[in-house]
């Protein structure tokens, strides 16, 4: 993959550096945060709404199409169609589109990270930074003709931060954790009170996965949202049949004037990457979804023979490629085993076998960027600068395991985890660890990591933005949803709380950066590199604009038409 790809910019500062200094360390240099905060103590106001473009408005040179639907080709099956309970894209590409939440990440301002109104047409902070004050689109409502109001989102957000509201599994629920309480105050208004003031929340809360749903349809369904999409969004649900693929169509009632132009979009899942991007060569779809993403060599046959047809655009998206260990049972409650998994990857190697060389070495927990440990650092850590096999194979003898070990790793049935998989057995081959490989589909896998029922894990997980917030704390603080191996330090947890707290950007780094090296010395997730995405779709689908930080809002189809 050629540097000049990555044209992606992260607020000021562009990832084409980053890549640049991927291939000569492990950890590149710091980039300004890309996704924007709000300073406590200040009032917010976006402006309304603007009308959204007619049939009569011109995008550019050309006229905005109605009509056609949009064909996506899709890696895996869902393992339901609940947002508040999965974690995966293949739900998120249904169902993004179905659903709206109070903010969003506007798409097309591209390469920015942009925090934009959407069910909320404003939003102001109260002057002690603890209060949020949104208030709601008056002409929205649920796909079954149901008004959106207040108590919606107010049902919504404590469905996903309130076990006692029955959703055992929230993925979400700690970078929620601030909130000490969600009023509706009248039918349109939404106050939410924070126990402390957080830079980071509204930019969080913008993730699309915070979908309000209406209350009245959750409570008939008595809680099981798996196969049930009703939302206010810019296409409804129609079906889905599992190894097929799913229909959505046109909300003719959308609240956004003039949106959406297609008639609807087409999911068809296509398992084999090979017949995907067979798929997408000959026009049997028009777009590929970026996960499992495509390689940079099939990127490469696009831009090499048919860039005047399918047009591809890099974006850099803040998931880490790792191998994590169940730390709370034998062996690997052992940190000296942990670390030298560690020692044993050549991660400049495991990142070109990996992902084409399509990524950024990284070792640190933070994705490189403004939080990430600086390099004079980096060089103070073991294996920083390469693999360290002696090293490695004298803390597996001090562990008692002179003569290697016997595990298994637990794997998602889609390509680029089974690769991953491969690629960190045979990493720790080299030091005498002998892995089996148990490969299950994505219902399965998921349900396994969360109820922590494997010895390590192949694990491919990201976030909807860099915030120390969303990635420092869903990962490794004590009983998070998504703290898959388990691990547990009240110090860390005593950091990651202060980090959130604090609102002068350089206290805040010092503590982001001391957690980092808590992780790095304990490695409850052994992190090889972070990827960069190839975005293609053909070039007569208008309108689409990759997000310009992760691929988690790539599925936003309301300004999506077609010009034949």
């Amino acid at each position: 993959m050629k540097t000049a790809r990555l044209s992606v910019s992260l607020c000021c500062t562009t990832l084409l550096s980053l890549f640049v200094a991927s291939c000569t360390a492990a950890v590149p240099a710091p980039v300004p945060k890309p996704t924007p905060a709000t300073s406590a103590g200040s009032a917010v106001t976006p402006a309304a709404r603007p009308a959204a473009p007619t049939p009569t408005v011109k995008q550019g040179a050309e006229q905005a199409r109605y009509g056609g639907v949009l064909t996506v080709g899709v890696g895996g099956d869902p393992p339901s169609l609940d947002p508040h309970r999965e974690e995966t894209h293949f739900n998120y590409s249904i169902t993004s589109a179905a659903y709206n939440g109070l903010t969003k990440y506007d798409p097309a301002a591209w390469p920015e990270a942009k925090v934009v109104p959407d069910l909320a047409t404003s939003w102001d902070l109260s002057p002690d930074g603890r209060v949020h004050t949104f208030r709601l689109a008056k002409e929205a409502k649920f796909h079954d003709g149901t008004p959106l109001t207040a108590e919606d989102v107010k049902f919504s957000l404590d469905r996903i931060r309130d076990p006692n509201l029955g959703l055992a599994k929230s993925p979400r629920r700690q970078q929620l954790s601030n909130i000490t309480s969600i009023d509706a105050p009248d039918a349109n208004t939404v106050k939410i009170t924070l126990g402390h003031p957080q830079a980071s929340f509204v930019p969080s809360i913008s993730a699309f996965y915070y979908s309000v749903m209406p209350k009245r349809v959750v409570l008939e369904n008595k809680n099981d949202m798996s196969k049930t999409v009703v939302g206010t969004g810019a296409f409804k649900f129609k079906d889905y049949a599992s190894g097929v693929g799913w229909d959505l169509v046109k909300n003719t009632s959308y609240f956004v004037a003039g949106r959406p132009y297609l008639d609807g979009v087409k999911g068809y899942i296509i398992l084999d990457s090979f017949a995907r991007f067979a798929a997408l060569r000959t026009r049997n779809i028009l777009w590929w979804s970026p996960n499992p993403v495509m390689t940079a060599s099939q990127a490469k046959t696009i831009e090499d023979s048919l860039s005047d047809k399918i047009a591809v655009k890099w974006g850099f998206h803040p998931a880490y490629y790792g191998m994590a260990f169940n730390v709370t049972k034998a062996p690997w409650n052992d940190v000296r085993l942990r670390q030298a998994v560690s020692l044993s990857f050549d991660r400049k190697k495991m990142l070109a076998a990996g992902l084409d060389g399509a990524g950024i070495v990284g070792m640190a927990a933070q994705p490189p960027g403004e939080w990430s440990l600086p390099e004079a650092d980096m060089v103070k850590v073991p294996g920083y600068a390469g693999p360290d096999i002696e090293g490695a194979r004298r803390l597996l003898a001090q562990a008692g395991f002179a003569n290697g070990l016997k595990t298994e790793i637990l794997v998602r049935a889609v390509p680029l985890h089974q690769a991953m998989a491969v690629v960190f057995k045979d990493a720790v081959a080299s030091i005498g660890i002998n892995v089996d490989l148990n490969v299950q589909e994505t219902a399965v896998y998921s349900d396994q990591r969360f109820r922590k029922a494997f010895s390590t894990l192949a694990l491919t997980y990201g976030a909807a933005g860099t915030d120390p917030d969303n990635i420092l704390g869903p990962f490794y603080v004590t009983g998070a949803a998504n703290n898959f191996s388990g691990y547990s330090n009240p110090r860390y947890d005593e950091l990651f709380t202060r980090q959130s707290q604090a609102l002068d950007p350089a206290e805040r780094r010092e503590l982001v950066w001391e957690m980092q090296r808590i992780l790095l010395a304990e490695v409850p997730i052994a992190i090889s590199y972070w990827g960069t995405i190839p975005y293609a779709w053909w070039r007569d689908v208008r309108g689409y604009n990759p997000p310009s930080l992760s691929n988690y809002h790539a599925y936003m189809y309301a300004d999506i038409w077609l010009a034949r």
